[in-house]
């Protein structure tokens, strides 16, 4: 996941520059539109500043307190989210920043590595999305194209062990003979499978359990926005730990 201080660098000194009203509400929506936060406190807006290595404001309770007078920040109770207004503001302040870039280029380096004719049409068509900034879809084809490669290595290298666990974890389902046979499983339940016959490690998997989750809100029907920052998290974690990972 890209951290606090990977997403303000194409800012620079940009950021240090700016006021503390104006710092919180890049870190808001950095908390919204990566982390995948509805809400955040004082204490998620610190914590961003620490991780950036950028000096806390005197008073971030104090800066969120003027935030929502001036309708920048919604409060209810403890917890804040950023308004409508400022969500747009953000969109147009970070349209197109350096991760943008080396994303678009992470996914043509990967081209001539894909040799698979199915997971070669997921390659094109998550590039394709990305670039055109359907980046709720640009996160749905990202996730088949590496969930398609985890298939592929479990038929590969590790179907005896599969089928062994399988038994054990849910015993009535199929066994895995041909790729096809994957549609009677759930995602959720590869991945547990292949955890529980250590064919992929407990890291990997948490990658494609916390990726599989934003897949599914991106691609069930709800309000939920889904921005370039997402997209940009989706596609590099699942590229860097899973397609290009040795232990997969």
């Amino acid at each position: 996941m890209i951290s606090a201080e990977e997403f303000i660098k194409p800012l620079g000194s940009g950021f240090t520059a700016k006021s503390a009203p104006q710092q919180v509400v890049i870190f808001g929506w950095y908390l919204h539109a990566v982390r995948d936060q509805a809400n955040f406190g004082t204490g998620d807006i610190g914590a961003c500043f620490d991780a950036a290595h950028v000096a806390r404001p005197p008073n971030i309770a104090a800066t969120l307190a003027k935030l929502v007078e001036r309708k920048d920040v919604l409060r209810s109770g403890n917890s804040f989210r950023l308004s409508a207004n400022a969500r747009s503001a953000m969109e147009r302040m970070l349209p197109v920043r350096t991760s943008t870039v080396s994303t678009t280029k992470l996914l043509n380096d990967l081209i001539p590595r894909v040799a698979n004719p199915v997971q070669q049409t997921f390659l094109n068509e998550t590039l394709r999305c990305f670039k055109q900034d359907a980046f709720r879809a640009a996160i749905v084809m990202a996730w088949n194209l590496a969930y398609s490669h985890v298939c592929d290595r479990i038929l590969a290298s590790h179907v005896v062990t599969f089928n062994a666990q399988k038994k054990v974890t849910y015993p009535k389902l199929p066994d895995i003979t041909k790729a096809t046979d994957f549609e009677d499983y759930k995602e959720s339940q590869v991945i547990e499978i292949c955890r529980g016959a250590r064919i992929l490690d407990a890291t990997v998997c948490k990658h494609l359990t916390a990726q599989l989750n934003r897949r599914n809100s991106a691609a069930h029907p709800s309000s939920a926005t889904f921005v370039a920052a997402q997209a940009e998290d989706t596609i590099t974690d699942l590229v860097n730990n899973v397609l290009l990972n040795p232990a997969v």
